[in-house]
């Protein structure tokens, strides 16, 4: 393969990116769903994706702490 992709992680964040990609510019040309709309489901993406990093940085710091003082 392409000497920029030693390993197999980089190789797999592309196709996935490329994917992704795909995905979008079928639901945007193929089947005329509207720019604006696949935005908002972007944005509650990002937000839903920002609560679960929240969630798992509070039970981490939750487990560290029981693991500290017991």
């Amino acid at each position: 393969m392409i000497s920029i992709f030693k390993s197999g992680h980089k190789r797999t964040m592309f196709l996935a990116i490329l994917a992704t990609l795909t995905f979008v510019g079928a639901a945007i040309f193929m089947f005329d769903v509207d720019k604006k709309e696949l935005l908002e489901f972007f944005v509650i993406s990002v937000f839903g994706l920002g609560i679960v990093i929240l969630a798992a940085l509070g039970l981490t710091a939750i487990r560290i702490l029981i693991r500290r003082f017991f």
